[in-house]
């Protein structure tokens, strides 16, 4: 059986050259200012979170129910993956003039992990509370039992307890959660969806009111 070997000549490895160049360096440009973007942006995920959420208890004495969430995102790598853990709790609320008192019906922390992934937004003009113009990633939030896994018998699956899919609108410093399963039937309950709003000094206002009228002015996940 004959096998015919083509030889190429100079002026056709020049070509393919001449081809293959610029596409080799389109993808270094892309490549490279995909790492400078993502990591940009990452960078902006992790701190303080605060919001109000619909009230999983009952009242059984006709005093109004508040919920609310405030969530520490802590150490975001370079490829998404964060950790961290969020206070929730519920409480009735009484307002007498500018005094806040109230009994906790729930409260509890709860750890997570999670996944946001990157994605490249055409650069342009956009409007930081319109969320249609926003920027949007989306992730996953994995709730577990704790951060101190048995190392050397490591199964990240027996310590889930409920998972939460993310949309980051980013410009708004939001985030929006949206329940979607619970591994254990034992898992406490938790809203079905929040929204949460990045803490920017002490005194904004979603994180301001949220501590003051369901934590009454304190709470362990800020620290």
């Amino acid at each position: 059986m004959l096998i015919y070997i083509q030889i190429l000549t100079i002026e056709q490895i020049s070509g393919i050259i001449s081809i293959a160049t610029p596409i080799i360096l389109f993808l270094w440009f892309y490549y490279s200012q995909r790492q400078t973007l993502s990591k940009n942006y990452f960078e902006q995920i992790d701190g303080i979170y605060a919001g109000f959420t619909e009230p999983l208890s009952y009242s059984s004495n006709g005093k109004r129910i508040y919920g609310g969430i405030i969530m520490n995102i802590r150490d975001t790598d370079d490829k998404g993956y964060f950790k961290g853990d969020f206070d929730f709790a519920e409480s009735y609320t009484d307002f007498d003039g500018n005094r806040i008192m109230g009994t906790k019906v729930r409260d509890g922390i709860h750890t997570f992990l999670g996944k946001i992934d990157f994605t490249i937004y055409r650069d342009k003009s956009r409007h930081p509370f319109r969320p249609d113009e926003n920027r949007i990633y989306k992730g996953t939030l994995y709730i577990v039992d704790r951060l101190d896994f048995a190392f050397d018998n490591y199964k990240i699956e027996t310590y889930l307890t409920a998972e939460y899919d993310i949309i980051h609108y980013r410009e708004m410093q939001t985030l929006k959660f949206t329940f979607r399963k619970k591994y254990r039937p034992e898992t406490p309950e938790f809203p079905q969806t929040f929204i949460l709003y990045k803490k920017m000094g002490a005194s904004f206002e979603p994180y301001r009111n949220v501590r003051e009228t369901v934590f009454f002015g304190d709470t362990r996940s800020d620290k």
